[in-house]
């Protein structure tokens, strides 16, 4: 299966390469944020769902908090390599490397190269960053480690310009969240550690003539230590077809996964699955003074190879956007839907602590209808206010796994100690609103807050498990001199979870809301050389982000940063 994966990957793209078409007009958007983040915000998750609004020319307006929320227990994020590129323009060096260390035992090593001459570009990004653990009450290891290479390059010729890449990450977690005092033989017995090890290989090119405008392509190899594994190969094809004085844009993509768990949660047997998805796309965009509608439709097969059972599924995708007053006001609205392939490195993405013995299956959001309105209150502030209908089908929610100790009997696994989570499905229907306010003070003053409250009704099951009601977010830079200063300050409402222990009894558990406020600041000393400071979860709460999974206390790191050329 992996040869048949990396010979699609290595034709397609060589195919796309060979495309050479009559030349039309493309139109470019420039999407222009003051906020530079750094590698080390690559890695945050971002919470704050986001709706995005193609806008007519006349008014290309941008709007959106800038800030990632920081969590106080790190989580990784494949982000973009672009976005992870750090910005120094005092320094006036695109090269750097970071150092620094903290409190539990946090050492932090992150670096990137880059190197442009005429038509050929290259970056390498290194990250490294882990801690000792040493969370208060917590009896088993909770240590962690993060690492990630990656080297990317660019070339870019007169009608055409691609991109290739290859990355390695590597993230250690451990299963340190057990709901009560075992007894110490007990304790000894659990290995609570998990390594989840990922590697991928993309490419892309972007043609300037032709029908073709992109072809992009992935493969990647996901695997943990308890000899799960993952493979999934992606390809997708963009098209723009002229029709008089219109044109139709069109998009194609296949996605095949598949994957198998060594053992089931109760070690009675395997779990193999694999899912293929081919996509087909059409928008029709119509433009006029202040009016942008986009009227097109998904056509969305999916096939589930192991039960050999497969779906046609028809979704609408509809964009509207009406400037009613020029940068002032801005009414949009849109009826969407699509399939998210869910696999097992996405999941762990979002929760890092369930078990190897997980239920992989797509999520069908079988439509979203929002609207909204959005401008500026003033030339400096400002806003976006949306509300959202949507129905997904299997929508993903996770739950703590059963006990299978009572803290006196060991466990065969380290995640089978009431420690660990597993994703489960209903068929849901979700309420949202969402708002946002963002400022630019003053030259060197930034800031915004954003609030995203949902309400959800379930068909089978009886809460929306570890889902919360409300995500906030509020945040603030300030430059003066030589330094440079950030405040983020991130909520979350109240989640619920089922406990249910070695006697099948069942407790309803509710996790409390949380606040966490992080600071940050960094001091230029010449161009060369600069130094930051980080200060994590200041109110030095030990909040739950998960069942039994308490987060460190307040955290320090500080360090240095080497700016330089070759």
């Amino acid at each position: 299966m992996k040869k048949l994966y990396i010979a699609l990957f290595l034709g397609t793209l060589s195919l796309s390469a060979q495309q050479d078409k009559d030349s039309i007009s493309t139109e470019v958007i420039n999407v222009i944020t003051s906020y530079k983040p750094s590698i080390s915000d690559a890695f945050k998750a971002n919470e704050s769902p986001k709706i995005s609004i193609q806008s007519s020319d006349k008014n290309n307006i941008k709007y959106g908090i800038k800030s990632t929320p920081i969590q106080s227990i790190f989580k990784p994020y494949s982000g973009s390599y672009k976005s992870a590129i750090t910005n120094y323009s005092k320094s006036g060096y695109t090269n750097y490397v970071k150092v620094g260390y903290g409190n539990y035992g946090t050492p932090l090593l992150e670096g990137f190269l880059y190197k442009k001459k005429k038509k050929h570009e290259a970056e390498f990004i290194l990250y490294n960053k882990s801690s000792s653990g040493g969370i208060k009450d917590v009896v088993l290891d909770d240590k962690y480690l993060m690492t990630k290479l990656a080297l990317n390059y660019k070339n870019t010729q007169k009608k055409q310009i691609w991109e290739a890449g290859i990355s390695y990450q590597r993230d250690i977690y451990n299963w340190y969240g057990i709901p009560f005092l075992y007894e110490d033989s007990v304790i000894d017995a659990i290995n609570e550690k998990q390594t989840y090890n990922y590697f991928t290989l993309k490419g892309n090119i972007q043609l300037k003539e032709g029908v073709l405008k992109k072809a992009e392509g992935s493969l990647d190899i996901f695997s943990d230590k308890h000899k799960s594994k993952e493979s999934r190969f992606y390809f997708s094809s963009s098209f723009e077809l002229p029709i008089n004085d219109h044109k139709i844009l069109a998009k194609a993509n296949i996605n095949i996964l598949d994957g198998e768990f060594a053992q089931d949660y109760t070690n009675t047997g395997a779990i193999e699955y694999g899912y293929l998805n081919f996509v087909a796309e059409i928008n029709y965009p119509i433009e006029r003074e202040n009016l942008y509608i986009s009227l097109g439709a998904k056509i969305n097969y999916n096939s589930d190879i192991e039960n050999n059972t497969s779906k046609l599924y028809i979704y609408p995708n509809i964009n509207i956007n009406f400037v009613m007053i020029d940068e002032l006001l801005n009414l949009y609205g849109g009826f969407t839907g699509g399939i998210i392939q869910n696999s097992y490195r996405s999941i762990t993405l979002e929760n890092p602590y369930v078990s190897p013995t997980l239920n992989i299956k797509p999520t069908s959001n079988t439509f979203r209808l929002f609207a909204g309105f959005k401008g500026k209150l003033t030339s400096r502030i400002s806003y976006d206010v949306n509300a959202s209908y949507s129905q997904d089908e299997d929508k993903l929610l996770f739950r703590s796994n059963k006990n299978l100790t009572d803290g006196t009997t060991t466990v065969s696994n380290g995640y089978q100690a009431g420690n660990s989570f597993y994703a489960l499905y209903d068929n849901t229907t979700t309420l949202g609103l969402y708002g946002e306010l963002s400022a630019s003070l003053l030259k060197n003053i930034e800031t915004g807050i954003s609030l995203s409250i949902n309400s959800y009704s379930m068909n089978n099951e009886d809460e929306p498990w570890n889902l919360p009601s409300y995500i906030a977010t509020a945040f603030g830079t300030y430059t003066f001199g030589k330094w440079k200063t950030k405040a983020e300050l991130f909520a979350k409402g109240k989640r619920n979870d089922l406990i249910i222990d070695s006697n099948d009894a069942e407790t309803l558990v509710e996790l409390d809301g949380y606040l966490d406020l992080n600071i940050s600041a960094d001091y230029i000393f010449n161009r060369k050389w600069s130094a930051f400071i980080q200060l994590n979860n200041i109110l030095n709460t030990n909040y739950q982000v998960y069942s039994n999974f308490q987060v460190q206390g307040f955290q320090v790191l500080a360090g240095g940063v080497y700016h330089f050329d070759f």
